[in-house]
């Protein structure tokens, strides 16, 4: 048998091998090619990282959007405790709700930038009721707002009539007149009047 299929360079195919087996002859040399065998190994083949690169993103959109999540809840937290700190501050001052503010009838007097005018006068309703008339606010304070007070009428430390009063949200620089309502009697006797902000 002969190294080579035939004399001269046949052309690339299968051809009987000096073993006998069909073999592959690439025009110059034997190959490692049987016919009949497994095909020839080609390149190793490419691992695909697809499902990793689509997991990396999802981690990536994750980390950005729980890192965007705390960082909104600490901008929230901070906004909420300067919140609550400016109110804490405003219900300390004379006449904020944690601290009334002792008032004569008929005299004038300032919570927080609302001035109430002198002129008010403590007054029974057709009903009995006791209330409060002609009580006056201008708004002072930096943008439009709401006066909703009590009025305690105080005997020592007990509240013995409670009036509340209130208005619609005021411009800056208008004045309008409060509307009081109570339903407590008349007090027989107090000794000193208080204002405070409802909250």
């Amino acid at each position: 048998m002969s190294e080579t299929p035939g004399s001269g360079k046949p052309q690339p195919g299968f051809y009987p091998d000096p073993s006998g087996a069909m073999r592959w002859w690439d025009g110059n040399s034997w190959t490692e090619h049987v016919q009949g065998g497994p095909p020839p190994p080609g390149p190793p083949a490419r691992k695909s990282h697809a499902v990793r690169n689509i997991l990396l993103a999802i981690l990536v959109v994750f980390v950005l959007f729980a890192g965007g999540c705390l960082a909104l809840l600490s901008f929230t937290a901070n906004e909420v405790n300067e919140a609550i700190e400016s109110v804490e501050v405003d219900d300390a001052l004379p006449g904020g709700a944690d601290n009334p503010l002792t008032i004569v009838e008929g005299q004038a007097f300032d919570v927080a930038g609302f001035q109430y005018a002198s002129g008010w006068t403590v007054a029974e309703s057709p009903l009995g009721d006791v209330t409060v008339e002609g009580l006056k606010v201008t708004n002072a304070r930096e943008s439009s707002d709401s006066a909703i007070v009590q009025i305690k009428f105080m005997q020592g430390n007990e509240v013995v009539a409670l009036v509340d009063c209130t208005t619609e949200p005021i411009p800056v620089g208008q004045t309008t007149t409060l509307g009081c309502m109570s339903g407590d009697d008349v007090p027989a006797s107090y000794d000193r009047i208080t204002i405070n902000d409802t909250f």
